[in-house]
């Protein structure tokens, strides 16, 4: 006998399942429940949010448990939503913590375990409460929050104010989304063409306010109708003659434009540009006689130029064409007219990765595991770079334990067979007073070694800026991993001089790390560009906790050309033999 779909459930979009169980994550982590149960719970929100089909219509095929990231336990509470339209679990979390405290756990240098204690301390409730408490000086009676904790939360404060204000996404987020659109429109839509993200996404900015697609087709009508239908869709706000504008399931907006195909091209450039490039570019067809829109090129007389690819819009105006990264108006456009722009970087010349963990520290998989992730993706080479003892959060290891690491490397070396490297590192804690967590004794038989600083990034400029350079100076130190300890969205960088660091890193040889997570993208690309500029060395590093974590190098290889990086700079394109020379001579 089949099971009916609730009526109360028949209202409930992908969206709703989604908003349920992050919040059900969210308040079971106020509660200071299992992290593995809110990751859970949390990875069960985005599956839901990011599908390309109804949730109601998996659950009546019985494809639920199939889902990534949904075991039993979540398919269960699915299944009574399904059947009776309300959730008892959610329903009494409710009832112990207000859903509105899940506002204030998001602000920065607060978390759960803060925001439950203000909670009970001074029955703040949601943001305004914690605003309020701020603004009357309530907050200071409260045991451990002092006037420097509560001068950091204010700033957090801020911070979120004004990403609610500028509503950016992270490029980790959106690109998955915006790929996954692509793959549906086109199974989906018969008359479709041709069909690309432009905008920050195609661009690989960090963050991106809104996405747009640019199609064409030969029956409009049909494409934007498969548009607005999509199950990711939560809200159609506008649907045009040739354009539409919808709010997804996750907040996200999305404006498709399915355009004249003689257009195409010069939508894509116009598009895709950064606002100073386009200008730019508009201001050198002026000079050539010529008016540059949206629309294309055209003479003095009226007539447009033929555009069939946009390598024809910069070829009229007498440049080469640039790769999307690059149109920020940060010199590649009198680059592009001398014929000088560099050969940048591709995700192919990656020959492995120098900053990976495993489960001797804060990975969830085994030494054994990730070499041979890394060596199925074609890499010669990677590097354990575990935690050091000071950052006890992340079970960072001993002197001791980093002996006993190096049998386990040894042991998977020898499965792992010859043609393959696991070189043995640590991703060291630059302490708060400077100094380094190990001894030289201890780095120097290392094969490698990334100076991190995780805590105290709140320091005055002038102090993390002096840690940054203690490492930079110490012989022993190969990498200087993620430098300005960004966050995205989350944490602002430290108050570092960046630049000081960068031309003493020129100076020792150290190597300044790209870090692929998309929740870091650190360096960024003006500091990249500096860098190169600089004689720095890169290495592109994926801060790998897991094999699937390997995906995420395309991140940090588009925000190295960003930063105009070539691969003959970046360590982690060299092939084995000249990486191991370069340490050896290293010492």
């Amino acid at each position: 006998m089949e099971i009916s779909l609730h009526s109360d459930a028949q209202k409930f979009t992908n969206a709703t399942f989604a908003r349920i169980f992050y919040e059900i994550g969210a308040m079971m982590e106020l509660k200071g429940e299992s992290p593995f149960k809110v990751r859970a719970y949390r990875a069960a929100a985005e599956t839901f949010a990011n599908l390309h089909e109804d949730l109601k219509q998996i659950w009546r095929e019985g494809r639920v448990d199939e889902l990534p990231g949904v075991g039993k336990a979540i398919s269960d509470k699915v299944n009574e939503l399904m059947t009776t339209g309300e959730l008892r679990f959610y329903e009494k979390l409710k009832s112990e913590v207000p859903a509105s405290l899940i506002a204030v756990t998001e602000i920065p240098h607060v978390g759960a375990k803060k925001a439950m204690h203000l909670y009970k301390t001074l029955g703040i409730e949601n943001i305004d409460d914690l605003q309020k408490a701020i603004e009357s000086g309530a907050l200071l009676t409260v045991p451990g929050f002092g006037a420097k904790t509560v001068e950091i939360i204010k700033e957090g404060l801020e911070t979120v104010q004004k990403r609610s204000f500028e509503k950016r996404d992270l490029l980790g987020v959106a690109l998955p989304i915006a790929r996954g659109i692509i793959a549906e429109m086109r199974a989906r839509c018969k008359t479709l063409d041709k069909l690309e993200v432009a905008g920050s996404i195609r661009r690989w900015k960090s963050t991106i306010g809104d996405m747009d697609f640019l199609a064409t087709a030969t029956d409009v009508n049909e494409v934007l109708d498969c548009f607005v239908n999509l199950p990711i869709v939560g809200r159609v706000d506008e649907r045009g003659a040739n354009k539409a504008t919808v709010l997804l399931n996750n907040g996200l907006q999305v404006d498709l434009y399915v355009m004249d195909p003689k257009y195409y091209y010069s939508l894509l450039q116009h598009f895709t540009g950064s606002r100073d490039h386009n200008i730019a570019l508009r201001d050198r067809a002026i000079k050539k006689g010529l008016k540059l829109n949206e629309y294309g090129l055209h003479r003095d007389d009226g007539t447009s130029l033929e555009i069939k690819d946009e390598a024809d819009i910069y070829r009229a105006l007498g440049l080469d064409w640039m790769p999307p990264e690059m149109r920020e108006n940060r010199g590649e456009i009198e680059a592009a007219a001398k014929g000088t722009l560099p050969k940048l970087v591709e995700e192919s010349d990656i020959k492995g990765d120098l900053h990976c963990h495993s489960t001797w520290s804060d990975g969830t998989e085994s030494i054994l595991a990730m070499a041979r992730g890394a060596k199925a993706k074609g890499y010669q080479y990677i590097a354990i770079t575990d935690h050091s003892q000071s950052l006890t959060i992340a079970r960072g290891l001993t002197v001791e334990r980093l002996r006993e690491q190096r049998k386990e490397i040894e042991e998977a070396q020898e499965k792992i067979g010859d043609g393959f490297r696991i070189f043995h590192g640590i991703e060291l804690e630059i302490k708060t007073d400077g100094t380094l967590d190990f001894p030289d004794e201890v780095l120097e038989w290392l094969d490698i070694v990334i100076a991190s600083i995780h805590n105290g990034l709140r320091q005055p400029g002038e102090e993390v800026t002096r840690r940054a350079l203690n490492a930079v100076r110490n012989p022993h130190v190969d990498i200087l991993g993620h430098p300005t300890g960004r966050l995205i969205n989350h944490r602002e960088p430290s108050d570092m001089d960046v630049d000081a660091v960068i031309r003493e890193a020129a100076r020792t040889g150290t190597v300044m790390e790209v870090n692929a997570s998309p929740e870091r993208l650190d360096l960024d690309d003006v500091y990249i560009k500096r860098a190169m500029e600089a004689g720095c060395l890169l290495s592109i590093d994926t801060d790998a906790h897991s094999r699937s974590n390997y995906d995420l190098m395309e991140y940090g290889v588009h925000t190295a050309r960003r930063g105009w990086a070539t691969a003959d700079r970046i360590i982690t394109t060299w092939p084995l033999e000249k990486l191991e020379a370069w340490l050896e001579k290293r010492g």
